[in-house]
């Protein structure tokens, strides 16, 4: 089968998923991983591709490298430099999500990104939850009906692990929330309106740590609710009601160790499954980049474009400009 060769520059904690994904995939093969502290790079290499070379720079790594592509997970303010560079060696791009910390450079790049004649992907993961992709296609066969409500929560019982998300001026809106406006876009495209309050409940995170958003749609309403904590429980859920049909997930929708997912019509239960959120999670990179991988062999184009991830950046920073004003803004103005 023929290989596709793809180096894995940023070796972080979140690193681990998607080389675990790339592991799965018989067409790919990671050739190099880099790092600016080459000390993870080699734990990566040891634990998931035992044959590939180590780099301390992405500029290295594709002039000594043949590569077909490159896994960007890098923190968001080197993504642009990081794309345009493997952009110039004219390898396809997958960037982690934030694609940047600011909108006008994040259409910058988008914009950038189009002139290449390879795929370029934002990897945004969270609507490759399997439970997610369930919803999805009942929703596009029509058994919901018309979406008249959604609500997305996401409580950790924490800040995150990663020191640059706790010193980033901009927190949990952003670095999480982005995953569940994504989930959103996903079900209803681009929102009209929002209103959003941000909130410091966390002392050890310069950026909010508490983000709650309402989305207006013509006919729908979309409510986020999201934090980092310093302390208390963790709890997650999901719920999309419509006129004919209703999903509801209960459980984390990051890492964790239980959840359930129903699905009920006409008052009827037609799904109720336990689920492990944990597997979902570590399934979700695996389907992301399983489906990139064919849209590459294809040649067709990729989900989770540049201008895919827009709509979801664009009515995040949006939420931003709500909270700072304290009003209701049309998301419109944003594009």
């Amino acid at each position: 089968m023929a290989q596709l060769r793809g180096g894995v520059f940023g070796c972080g904690m979140i690193s681990e998923f998607h080389l675990r994904g790339w592991q799965r995939i018989p067409e790919v093969e990671i050739v190099a991983l880099g790092n600016r502290t080459v000390s993870r790079a080699e734990a990566r290499r040891d634990q998931f591709a035992p044959q590939a070379h180590l780099y301390e720079n992405l500029e290295a790594m594709l002039e000594k490298e043949r590569l077909d592509f490159v896994d960007i997970l890098t923190v968001p303010w080197l993504h642009r430099e990081h794309c345009l560079l493997a952009r110039s060696a004219g390898v396809h791009v997958i960037c982690q999500k934030p694609l940047c910390n600011s909108l006008e450079e994040a259409r910058l790049l988008v914009r950038e990104m189009a002139e290449s004649p390879r795929l370029f992907a934002v990897h945004e993961n969270h609507r490759y939850r399997p439970w997610f992709r369930k919803v999805l296609a009942l929703y596009r066969e029509g058994f919901f009906g018309a979406p008249l409500f959604l609500r997305l929560v996401q409580y950790d019982s924490h800040e995150p692990p990663e020191r640059y998300k706790v010193e980033a001026k901009q927190g949990v809106l952003l670095e999480y929330g982005t995953h569940l406006v994504d989930m959103m876009v996903a079900i209803l495209r681009g929102p009209q309106r929002v209103y959003a309050t941000l909130q410091h409940l966390n002392p050890k995170m310069r950026g909010e740590s508490h983000a709650f958003a309402i989305y207006e749609y013509a006919g729908a309403a979309v409510a986020i609710d999201i934090a980092w904590q310093a302390g208390g429980p963790p709890h997650g859920s999901f719920l999309l009601q419509g006129p004919d049909g209703v999903a509801y997930y209960e459980g984390t929708m990051a890492r964790g160790a239980s959840a359930r997912f129903r699905v009920l019509r006409a008052g009827e239960v037609v799904i109720d499954e336990t689920r492990s959120p944990y597997d979902d999670y570590v399934e979700s990179f695996y389907l992301f980049e399983r489906e990139w991988v064919d849209c590459v062999v294809a040649g067709r184009p990729v989900t989770q474009s540049g201008e895919e991830n827009l709509i979801a950046l664009v009515s995040t920073f949006a939420a931003y400009t709500a909270a700072q004003q304290g009003r209701v803004v049309e998301v419109a103005s944003f594009l």
